[in-house]
């Protein structure tokens, strides 16, 4: 019997446009952000637990339990699946499964950047430039204002540090 799979055009995630969150909206949304990567944190650190046990019960020739295990383990994923779109339906990046570091895309000072939040703090109080991470955060306090990247090129420009075109 042949399967035909619907796909919902709203569920097409290739072809979505990226939000940006405003620090107000990143807190915002962080009510449902935050219940979401608690999940994940569960989900995966369970996912990790059921794939030890199945490895132990491959090698030890339990194939009773080998069964059962990889029913659940196959639960957990999809489960922890479930929990990724979520958040991607949100407009927000998970960037460790089990620390819960979720990034907010954003724009500050005619730059893209991230807005960064881990599990367990309060709100969305760190930044960082896309191209960096978790490491390089910075208090949401020293976030560029617009015009400030424009306004360094600019100074950097007239001293000479970058060349001008026909110079």
């Amino acid at each position: 019997m042949a399967f035909i799979r619907r796909e919902n055009p709203k569920s097409d995630r290739r072809n979505r446009v990226k939000r940006t969150f405003t620090p107000a909206e990143a807190d915002r949304a962080l009510v449902l952000v935050k219940r979401i990567v608690v999940d994940v944190i569960f989900e995966y650190s369970r996912l990790l637990d059921l794939q030890e046990t199945l490895e132990a019960a491959e090698s030890g020739g339990a194939v009773d339990q080998y069964d059962q295990i990889r029913v659940e383990l196959l639960r957990a994923a999809g489960r922890l699946r479930t929990c990724l779109e979520e958040l991607e339906d949100i407009g927000v990046e998970l960037k460790d499964w089990s620390l819960g570091v979720v990034d907010f895309p954003s724009m500050s000072g005619g730059r893209q950047v991230c807005l960064c939040w881990q599990y367990g703090e309060d709100s969305v109080g760190h930044w960082h430039e896309v191209d960096t991470g978790f490491g390089a955060r910075q208090p949401i306090a020293t976030l560029p204002s617009e015009g400030q990247y424009e306004g360094e090129h600019q100074a950097a420009a007239a001293s000479g540090g970058i060349e001008r075109q026909g110079a």
